[in-house]
């Protein structure tokens, strides 16, 4: 049986007059940094009833399937709290990576909070670029590659492996800031067609090791 449009409105705007429930939140963002070893990292978002009736959590939304949420209740009569865990799994990610999670209630079709989580996962060492290229339009003179340690984790470069036979490297201490090394690369050939990596290694405290790569690419 089809519904009148006058009724179907009708239901739409009772459903968006319903009274919001009052609720209040010990914090909804919060900013977080993991450890390098660490594959997943927690955070906790405290929630209080302070309306007159009761209301449940019907679920938490999360914007990526690295993100996920742990309620410890989700019944809570007037005046009482529940805690909301949100948890994210670092995988393969890094730099600065921010999740919302939308919590809905019961009765209403809108979250009521969108909570924020601010993870930043460090980058032991970088490499800026990540690619030094050449091709026919492009200049022939050297690329420069800045390399940066987080001195809290790894201290000292260990390593520079690349392939000799088609690429040289003059490594050269940066004059100030905040890089560790600039390395000045060339190819031996601008006629040759070549793709190949600069792997960089560095090590810390403790054994701590790391490395990262820059890709080297000539298109005659």
């Amino acid at each position: 049986m089809r519904l009148p449009i006058t009724f179907i409105l009708l239901s739409l705007t009772a459903t968006s007059l319903l009274p919001a429930a009052i609720l209040s939140w010990d914090r909804t963002e919060v900013e977080l940094e993991m450890k390098p070893e660490q594959e997943e990292i927690r955070a906790s978002f405290t929630v209080t009833n302070e309306d007159k009736k009761r209301i449940r959590i019907a679920r938490v939304k999360t914007s990526c399937g690295c993100t996920g949420s742990i309620i410890d209740r989700k019944i809570l009569e007037p005046g009482e709290s529940t805690e909301i865990i949100a948890t994210f799994a670092k995988g393969k990610r890094q730099g600065t990576n921010v999740n919302n999670l939308k919590v809905y209630i019961d009765s209403q079709p809108d979250p009521v909070a969108t909570l924020r989580m601010r993870v930043i996962i460090p980058k032991l060492i970088e490499a800026t670029p990540m690619i030094a290229y050449w091709t026919p339009t492009s200049t022939q003179t050297e690329r420069r590659i800045t390399v940066t340690l987080d001195e809290r984790f790894v201290d000292t470069i260990t390593g520079i492996e690349y392939d000799e036979k088609k690429v040289n490297i003059v490594e050269e201490e940066p004059a100030s800031g905040d890089a560790s090394l600039i390395l000045r690369v060339t190819p031996k050939s601008y006629d040759v067609l070549y793709r190949g990596n600069i792997i960089i290694k560095a090590k810390g405290k403790g054994g701590r090791t790391a490395e990262t790569k820059a890709m080297v690419f000539v298109q005659p």
